[in-house]
């Protein structure tokens, strides 16, 4: 398969609001792009992983550490891409009990841009935003009053916002990718699935990885081809 200058490579990031995984990989995927933007169709998915956090901590995977081990277990995994700025408090001072709610307000952001009432390119915007107030700010992203507040901040519409919150579809579109999820097979966060899942990502892997990843899609066999 190759891409002429017409051609694009539908590409789908999926991610939980507050997985520090992908946080940490913000700056790869901006980078990626930036070099084949111009070659990808980008849409952005939900992967709630952190459905019940009071389960995680009780019966879960996260029961022996305790919100103090997933504290100092987020820490580590900032200091080691080089974020020296999260301290992980959140988890033991705050803890959301669901990345559910906080996937329900990106998910009415991203109807917003998909409808045009905000430009291309805010979802995104405030999608980092989140995990920023999250993982840096310590605030707990799962409450409605932060979700408006951060979004008063950028200057999204609060009642759209609020509207979307209310009339149960935030819940409804949060559905929708955990079932699209689930048929796709998607194991975690994050996870960059390209041409409808002819190649896909998950994970932590190098920026290298991903870049030659997009660039055997979009170029095929073309020998010739170089990026945008």
């Amino acid at each position: 398969m190759s891409s002429s200058d017409d051609e694009r490579i539908a590409f789908t990031y999926w991610s939980d609001p507050l997985c520090i995984w992908a946080y940490v990989a913000q700056d790869k995927l901006d980078h990626t792009l930036c070099e084949w933007g111009e070659k990808l169709d980008v849409s952005y998915r939900i992967v709630p992983v952190f459905g019940s956090l009071p389960w995680r901590f009780s019966d879960g995977p996260w029961a022996t550490g305790g919100p103090e081990g997933r504290a100092a277990a987020t820490r580590k995994v900032a200091e080691d891409f080089g974020y020296t700025n999260v301290s992980g408090e959140v988890w033991c001072s705050d803890c959301p009990a669901s990345s559910w709610s906080a996937a329900g307000a990106l998910k009415v952001v991203s109807r917003m841009e998909g409808e045009g009432v905000i430009d291309a390119g805010r979802f995104a915007a405030y999608q980092w935003r989140m995990r920023e107030r999250f993982f840096v700010g310590n605030r707990n992203m799962a409450r409605r009053s932060e979700q408006l507040a951060l979004a008063e901040e950028m200057n999204l519409p609060r009642a759209s916002m609020e509207a979307g919150l209310d009339d149960g579809s935030a819940w409804a579109m949060v559905w929708e990718d955990h079932h699209e999820r689930e048929r796709l097979l998607i194991e975690g966060s994050p996870t960059y699935v390209f041409d409808g899942g002819r190649a896909k990502l998950f994970g932590n892997f190098s920026e290298d990885v991903l870049n030659a990843t997009v660039k055997a899609l979009v170029c095929g066999v073309d020998p010739g081809c170089s990026s945008c």
